[in-house]
């Protein structure tokens, strides 16, 4: 192709050949090759001159648009390599809020790499991973496939989502567990999450009694909205951004916190997807400092 062009900017073999640096045969057999793929004279040629032929001309017109693709394709493929360019699609759980952080950095570190977040518990994220549906998942384990690889970490404490105007949001300070025996608990069933589900529970058994759960639901959005609406309380990993209708509130329990973890498929060489990695732990690394 770009011997094409170059005989067709010039319409000379011997300056197209010498712009090439090659000999002027091999140039002739190349565009004789050509117009036997394409099955059409590409040029006039005889001793004194060489012009396009009509089929010719509309072919420059694309060649100029394929040689534009060709190095594009180039670029895009060393850019990949280098984990510049590309899609990464993340599963999640809970609340996005405290990715926010590590997103915003993914983004400045990586402005050509297209992120696409998905809200989806801990089950359907691993049927997720299986399938080939997302890329990486933030989940809670455990998570028992031998597909999928999972490195656990630290979520931050767990915190109290009350409706705004509930007497231990009014009063303010921290919430002992304890208190909330009485309490209707809004959660997300053991059926989309079982590690979060049974985090939970345990820790109200530590503090000597049981959790009432009156309202299953499948995001926390939704656990948000009928929280606000008075269905009842519910615990997640402590967030400070205010959501419409609920109060948060730190637990006097500073040690109660969920196991988080990150996974992804055994073998998985996506450049992308590993310099998501790398830029996780370190986000995780100085969240513990």
């Amino acid at each position: 192709m770009r011997y094409f062009l170059a005989l067709a900017e010039e319409l000379n073999f011997s300056r197209a050949a010498e712009r090439l640096h090659i000999a002027q045969p091999p140039l002739s057999r190349q565009i004789q090759q050509l117009e036997d793929e394409v099955g059409v004279p590409l040029f006039y040629r005889n001793k004194r001159r060489v012009e396009l032929t009509n089929a010719g001309k509309a072919f420059l017109e694309k060649a100029y648009e394929m040689i534009d693709l060709v190095e594009d394709a180039c670029d895009t493929a060393r850019m990949a390599a280098r984990a510049e360019h590309g899609k990464l699609i993340i599963g999640f759980t809970g609340t996005a809020e405290n990715l926010l952080p590590l997103l915003s950095d993914y983004r400045r570190r990586y402005p050509d790499v297209s992120l696409n977040l998905q809200l989806m518990g801990t089950t359907a994220q691993v049927a997720a991973l299986q399938e080939k549906r997302i890329d990486v998942g933030i989940l809670t384990p455990p998570v028992t496939n031998e597909e999928i690889l999972v490195t656990k970490f630290e979520n931050p404490p767990l915190g109290v989502v009350l409706p705004e105007n509930h007497p231990l949001a009014e009063r303010g300070g921290p919430i002992a567990i304890a208190e909330l025996a009485e309490e209707s608990f809004v959660i997300t069933p053991r059926s989309i999450g079982q590690g979060f589900y049974d985090s939970v529970t345990r820790i109200c058994h530590d503090a000597g009694f049981s959790p009432k759960i009156t309202v299953e639901t499948h995001d926390m959005p939704t656990v948000f909205a009928l929280v606000s609406a008075g269905m009842g309380i519910s615990l997640t990993p402590f967030i400070r951004t205010r959501v419409s209708g609920v109060v948060f509130r730190e637990l006097a329990e500073r040690a109660a916190a969920t196991e988080g973890g990150i996974a992804y498929r055994k073998g998985e060489k996506s450049e992308v997807l590993h310099s998501f990695l790398e830029m996780f732990w370190e986000f995780i690394s100085n969240r513990a400092v």
